[in-house]
């Protein structure tokens, strides 16, 4: 079945909203804040999208991580 897609400025406001939902984070800039979305070939049932690390893997928080990763399972990138 084939996942729902959204713009990569609609991914990006729904990571941000997601992001800035979790505890503390509100207000803290992120690679999806600096980056966006950018989409990739990521071959066959893999994300179509990814969030380019801008910041040094020092900065990546796990919590973020996993909103980007659930966020690839519900959503493909419209590349139209």
């Amino acid at each position: 079945m084939a996942k729902p897609t959204r713009t990569a400025r609609q991914l990006r406001q729904i990571l941000i909203e997601r992001i800035e939902a979790l505890p503390g984070l509100a207000g803290l800039e992120t690679d999806v804040h600096l980056g966006g979305v950018r989409g990739v070939d990521g071959g066959p049932g893999a994300p179509n999208w990814t969030v380019p690390a801008l910041r040094s893997r020092d900065q990546h928080r796990s919590d973020v991580a996993r909103v980007i990763a659930q966020a690839q399972m519900e959503f493909d990138l419209d590349e139209d």
